[in-house]
């Protein structure tokens, strides 16, 4: 079972139709696209590569338009979850795709700075994108579903 923490950080994802057991099940579940975003953050990083930032990019604001189409989401119903023998991923709460779209701006501009040749701002908003998905991925804490339910007062 996932401890208090980690269900309250799920909750502020907008999780809350989740039961605990619920969120258990899901728990490697809900780490994967935030650990694929930071391994592709990574080659973008290493390869200089601003069309691979703009990919990623396209896929933020996907995960932020719509509430099932984010790829590598799509990638974990499709067939992750198999291999890993656990539930489908549910749809993706407002919370959710608040972060896809701060996430797709922070890609937008390593994109940008890459793309313009100015590797070192690049660097840094790949690294900004990293740290934020890093606590996702290991404590389940998103600081742009904080940010979002602290404006819209939305209780988790």
């Amino acid at each position: 079972m996932l401890n208090n923490t980690a269900c309250n950080n799920l909750d502020e994802q907008g999780y809350t139709f989740l039961s605990v057991e619920e969120k258990s099940k899901l728990n490697i579940a809900f780490r994967i696209t935030p650990t694929l975003c930071i391994l592709v953050v990574i080659a973008g990083m290493i390869s200089q590569s601003w069309q691979v930032f703009a990919v990623l990019m396209t896929f933020g604001i996907l995960g932020s338009a719509t509430n099932r189409f984010q790829p590598f989401d799509v990638l974990y119903n499709v067939a992750l979850r198999h291999v890993l023998k656990s539930p489908k991923l549910p749809p993706s709460p407002i919370q959710k795709r608040f972060a896809c779209g701060v996430g797709a701006l922070f890609l937008f501009g390593a994109t940008t700075f890459f793309y313009l040749g100015s590797t070192t701002w690049g660097y840094v908003f790949g690294a900004m994108y990293i740290v934020a998905a890093g606590l996702m991925a290991t404590t389940h804490w998103c600081v742009a579903s904080w940010l979002y339910n602290k404006m819209f007062k939305r209780v988790a």
